[in-house]
């Protein structure tokens, strides 16, 4: 578990000399590598699924590191099955609030199988296969599904978590249970993350993005639930057990959002890396 274990896995290839233009007016230079920071079917178990619009963030390298300042403010992903074209699609580079843009690239894939996802702009650079799953080998919870009523902890009652909130100074979302909120009737925003053991420098500020962002919504609730039972176990070179709302969701990756109607019904989920915009866009579907 944690996200740096499947969140980074850079697809090699050529270069490209065209250049782009950031949001700073200066001259970006050309990616090199495409970055995959999603489960892909090869360095880690795909979790997406065909007939559902799918949601994979890509991020850019150049010979150096990965592109932030530089980074192109639009890419063109084409996404392609064989010698078939699925879908051509222009994202924009998102980067609110976090130190490393990434590029959400949205598809909805017609079946499971093998595909290829490359960058229309920059021929040269090699693209990134990914796998899509049959429906039947992912229990992540898409949307249409339910949330499950699984108790998380809160300041009254920690359900055995040892530290309810690894934030340096704790979240205000642990005051309600999942199982209450789910039975009210409201909308419901639940966040998976451990901040205090964040490994990849995009995951760290998403509980900070919510925090900053949640007072903007009234009748919605919000529920941040910590990924370990006692990450006191790392210390001494263990790996601690993790707390019952990730066992019981079989979350293989952390952070996670889902963004749930009055019914429970998750209408959007967000995966391991998203900005302060779409995490905005995310709520804005409740």
């Amino acid at each position: 578990m944690g996200s740096a274990t499947i969140a980074l896995a850079t697809a090699c290839g050529g270069t490209s000399t065209d250049a782009a233009v950031n949001t700073t007016g200066e001259a970006s230079s050309a990616p090199e590598f495409l970055v995959v920071r999603f489960p892909d079917g090869y360095r880690a178990t795909s979790t997406m699924i065909a007939g559902v619009e799918q949601r994979m963030p890509f991020a850019v390298a150049d010979s150096i590191d990965i592109m932030r300042e530089g980074a192109p403010d639009r890419l063109t992903f084409l996404i392609t099955q064989g010698e078939t074209v699925v879908t051509q699609t222009s994202v924009e580079a998102h980067r609110e609030g976090i130190i490393t843009p990434y590029y959400p690239v949205k598809v909805t894939f017609p079946e499971a199988g093998a595909y290829a996802v490359s960058l229309a702009d920059y021929p040269d650079i090699a693209s990134a296969d990914i796998l899509i799953a049959d429906a039947s080998e992912v229990s992540l919870l898409q949307p249409g599904d339910s949330l499950p009523a699984v108790g998380t902890p809160t300041l009254a009652d920690s359900r055995g978590v040892v530290d309810i909130c690894t934030r340096a100074i704790e979240c205000p979302f642990h005051d309600h249970n999942l199982v209450d909120v789910l039975a009210n009737g409201r909308p419901t925003v639940l966040l998976i993350a451990t901040p205090g053991f964040c490994q990849t420098d995009i995951c760290g500020p998403v509980v900070d993005l919510l925090i900053e962002e949640s007072p903007s919504y009234e009748g919605i609730d919000f529920i941040h639930a910590e990924v370990y039972v006692d990450p006191s176990a790392f210390e001494g070179g263990g790996f601690p057990d993790t707390s019952p709302i990730v066992s019981t969701l079989g979350l293989p990756y952390e952070p996670i959002l889902f963004a749930a109607n009055g019914n429970g019904e998750v209408v959007t989920r967000l995966d391991l890396a998203w900005d302060r915009s779409e995490l905005n866009e995310a709520i804005a579907t409740l």
